[in-house]
């Protein structure tokens, strides 16, 4: 935000300044020119001011072009955080910005596999170690249908919402948002014991509160820092869970999508159809 107000600052200074020279410069046409004679005195006169008056429009248009600019603040996504269940879950990835490699491949390593296989970044080939917090992760497969995130089983679990982040960081305003599958479920939910709050645009959701996030994590120069909650759900064949920092208090999230991690509930049953998309998800 400071560097915008700089820049805006020095666009607006110089703007200022090139005013100026078109000021001094503008008056060449009444005060520099040579001073004309009996008829062509007018003439003169008419192509200086209109000189004049097309450098003030052009000035203008500049100035307000400048105030547009110097008002219009961009807006800005509300940061994400990773939610991820402590129990054995597999992560389904998306296959635009994700890869995995196994033993064998220049770029396997040992320390990061899971179920036989690390996943990398498309592109960069890094550790995505975001997605390795999760401590009961054990393998990853392909998403399918755009659902990308931590898989489980259960319906009464705890959940973990974590500040990864690459540098020491506080996230205001915490919720943690809830999706029942199918979306015309009616859930029943608890948070700690706690019912679930509903929003007609968010939809279900749990205040968390502020986290501060000042921790160095064992590799990389990351922190985190994390909150758990015991969870429970019912009366929905699955849930789907992600967080975000709503800095501007109005339940509204804005940028992209989060980090998610969605719990299928095996004790609510299901027709055959619903049943066979439910185990999809879960392929390995």
């Amino acid at each position: 935000m400071w560097m915008s107000i700089f820049f805006y600052y020095r666009m607006f200074s110089g703007i200022i300044r090139w005013q100026i020279d078109i000021d001094q410069f503008s008056g060449l046409g009444t005060t520099c020119l040579p001073v004309a004679r009996s008829g062509i005195s007018s003439s003169t006169n008419t192509v200086g001011d209109s000189m004049k008056s097309q450098l003030t429009r052009g000035k203008l248009m500049a100035l307000g072009a400048v105030a547009i600019a110097f008002f219009a603040v961009p807006v800005l996504a509300d940061p994400c955080l990773v939610v991820y269940p402590t129990a054995n879950c597999i992560y389904h990835y998306d296959i635009n910005e994700y890869y995995t490699v196994g033993p064998g491949d220049p770029l396997y390593d040992p320390l990061y596999d899971r179920g036989g296989e690390v996943l990398l970044e498309l592109g960069s080939d890094e550790v995505d170690l975001s997605i390795y917090q999760a401590p009961g992760l054990v393998g990853f497969t392909p998403s399918s249908g755009g659902n990308d995130g931590y898989f489980f089983t259960g319906h009464n679990f705890d959940l973990v919402v974590d500040g990864f982040n690459n540098a020491p960081t506080t996230y205001v305003n915490v919720l943690l948002v809830f999706e029942p599958d199918p979306d015309w479920c009616s859930p029943l939910i608890t948070i700690d014991g706690n019912p679930a709050l509903y929003d007609p645009g968010l939809g279900w959701y749990y205040p968390v509160g502020d986290l501060v996030v000042t921790t160095p994590t064992g590799t990389g120069n990351n922190y985190s820092d994390t909150i758990s909650f015991p969870i429970y759900h019912d009366l929905c064949i699955g849930m789907t869970m992600w967080a975000f920092s709503d800095e501007n208090y109005n339940l509204d999230r804005t940028g992209g999508e989060c980090f998610s991690a969605y719990s299928h509930d095996a004790t609510v049953p299901t027709d055959e159809t619903t049943w066979g998309g439910i185990k999809a998800l879960f392929e390995e």
